[in-house]
């Protein structure tokens, strides 16, 4: 039997301007089973798409361990969705959720957007962190839980300045390489030593620069994910960006969007405590 699946490949590194995932067929028509859900629902989220087909027996036999993974994490910031492959029939797929005691969100060829590769069977899961970008696709429960778990991990998590970059020459500079430290001489410094004679110092020297980089553009990343998902943490981390790089072209537009961040992070706070008020009933 043919199974064929669309599938978030891991290389896959989209990061939209808003700085969420862009979701394909959430919407009514697409809707199998479950709680439905909205963008709102996924942003600032890890997400785990599980892609089956009630004509796969091994697909179907996942269910009660993807369910398990679900009911670990769902009380943090993780959404599993359950991504149905194959010929919709609502009363099959319907018998094996019930059998399988299913209680995550079920969609019809629920995936990112813009379509990513084609892969040939299910089933399969692709972990998507809460920046929209693929972190895991493949056939394994184990692996992709794993996955799960660092990427429920990272959510809020300090970002590190360093990167991957193992300090030998610039141990030094450790603890002042952190998101609300001024970085302005410090980049003057190792923009110095990238001409350095000793390569080893040279080499480290332009691998912080790019690390750093690389962190800045996570960090804007993340505050516009979160000016959507998170108003008061858009907040913060506009705070310490503007500590780390004072003299980033953003800045100003930052401190220009933190009068309506703050209006909204009120508004969103006392919604969240209106919704606690009215599940406490």
């Amino acid at each position: 039997m043919k199974k064929t699946i669309i599938v978030a490949a891991c290389a896959l590194s989209t990061l939209f301007a808003s700085g969420a995932a862009k979701w394909k067929n959430l919407d009514d028509k697409a809707y199998v089973c479950g709680p439905k859900l909205t963008e709102a629902d996924l942003l600032g989220k890890a997400v785990l798409v599980f892609y089956w087909d009630v004509a796969d027996d091994r697909s179907v036999k996942c269910l009660p361990e993807v369910e398990k993974v679900w009911s670990a994490f769902k009380t943090k910031k993780f959404v599993v969705v359950g991504n149905y492959t194959g010929v919709k029939n609502d009363e099959k797929i319907k018998e094996a959720v019930q059998k399988n005691k299913v209680t995550f969100p079920v969609y019809y060829k629920f995936s990112l957007d813009p379509d990513p590769q084609t892969i040939k069977s299910v089933p399969y899961f692709n972990v998507i962190n809460h920046r929209g970008v693929s972190v895991y696709g493949g056939v394994g429960v184990k692996d992709g839980t794993e996955k799960v778990v660092d990427s429920i991990g990272a959510i809020g998590m300090p970002i590190s300045l360093c990167g991957d970059v193992d300090l030998k020459k610039f141990k030094a500079l450790a603890g002042q390489l952190k998101l609300g430290k001024n970085l302005t001489n410090v980049i003057k410094q190792l923009e110095k030593k990238k001409a350095d004679k000793d390569i080893n110092v040279a080499s480290e020297a332009q691998e912080l620069l790019s690390a750093v980089e690389s962190a800045k553009d996570d960090v804007k990343a993340d505050i516009e994910l979160y000016k959507e998902a998170d108003p008061a943490e858009a907040i913060k981390l506009i705070q310490l960006f503007m500590k780390t790089w004072p003299k980033d072209d953003s800045v100003a537009e930052m401190k220009e969007s933190l009068p309506e961040l703050k209006k909204a992070a009120a508004e969103k706070a006392k919604a969240d405590k209106a919704k606690a008020k009215e599940k406490a009933k």
